[in-house]
């Protein structure tokens, strides 16, 4: 009898041992020796208990660790630079840092030879993850030759400096669709249209939406674009103001692994005044876009939009070659760090 008392136990120890082993195998097994992206460091949140770190790590809401290219995202792929001249919703997440170059080109009016090239290099940095800021340069090509209403101009320059402010107002995941302002305020020391030397002021604002259709592959943008200028010619009294507003339309496709083709559409409305007060023509682009993630923390983006219609006040002839140009050409490539 005591044998057999002695005997359970023994047994029943043995048992606890096992599984107290088996318990110690287990979290043994799912230690990891990752290593973590610096822009995705996060500082460990005191008494909060964290289910997902078994590992040492804290985990986002989806259980990936901060080694996971989609760590701290609803979603796999930025969007803001993800279709072309139309954005995205996204904004830099907190603490984010970045560098990106966006070489915008313009070609084509009703006569003669037009060439304008605007040249942008921003730094943009996350100040929470729902607002990002930025500052950039600019720079101006532009050629201009036997152009109706147009001055011949060659030059080569700086042009001023601006801003970027976007507020994310919802975020995509959470909510089926993503929703952000984005201001652009700019001073520049030649009009981008004519080519001229002056002081102009402008901004470009828009009212972003987008929505992942497809996880990871399907991709729709929708973009509300209402901008101002003021333009002053050097050595000029008068001052032109003028503004635009608008709409865009995109929607892109993963065709390859980070590789996206798409399709976006824009309709621009020219007005003299800075508050669309006297209509001076219309057009409507359609084009191609193409973009692709060079590494995890470098991005390229390319689009062109070719004018399908138009109409320019006053003029018969198809197409608004005088507020607007024949082919826009945007390339845009960063690198976060």
């Amino acid at each position: 009898m005591k044998f057999g008392l002695l005997g359970a136990a023994l047994l029943a120890a043995g048992l606890g041992i096992s599984q107290e082993a088996s318990a110690r195998s287990e979290t043994f097994g799912q230690e990891t020796a990752e290593t973590r992206t610096p822009r995705y460091q996060r500082a460990p949140q005191q008494g909060r208990h964290n289910h997902h770190a078994h590992d040492g790590h804290n985990h986002d809401g989806h259980g990936r660790h901060p080694g996971d290219a989609h760590f701290g995202h609803g979603h796999g792929i930025e969007t803001e630079s993800l279709f072309g001249f139309v954005l995205g919703s996204d904004t830099e997440h907190a603490g984010a840092r970045g560098i990106a170059l966006e070489i915008v080109g313009r070609f084509g009016k009703r006569d003669g030879s037009y060439t304008g090239i605007g040249k942008k290099l921003e730094f943009a940095y996350g100040i929470t993850d729902r607002v990002s800021a930025g500052v950039g340069l600019f720079a101006i090509n532009q050629r201009i030759t036997a152009v109706t209403g147009f001055d011949d101009v060659r030059t080569f320059s700086f042009n001023g400096i601006g801003g970027e402010l976007r507020w994310n107002l919802a975020k995509r995941g959470p909510s089926p669709v993503g929703v952000t302002l984005h201001f652009e305020p700019s001073w520049q020391t030649h009009d981008e249209l004519s080519g001229l030397r002056g002081t102009k002021y402008g901004a470009e604002n828009k009212l972003i939406f987008d929505t992942e259709l497809v996880k990871d592959k399907w991709f729709a943008a929708f973009n509300l674009l209402y901008e101002v200028e003021r333009v002053q010619e050097k050595g000029e009294t008068d001052i032109e103001r003028a503004s635009k507003f608008g709409f865009g339309f995109a929607m892109t496709h993963q065709i390859a692994h980070h590789i996206y083709v798409g399709l976006e559409t824009r309709y621009l409305r020219a007005y003299d005044g800075l508050t669309l007060n006297d209509f001076t023509g219309e057009a409507l682009y359609l084009g191609p876009t193409l973009y692709a993630k060079l590494a995890d923390n470098a991005w390229l983006s390319l689009a062109w939009n070719r004018q399908v219609w138009g109409a320019e006040l006053g003029n018969p002839e198809r197409l608004d070659l005088a507020n607007f140009e024949r082919n826009q050409v945007r390339l845009k490539a960063g690198f976060e760090f």
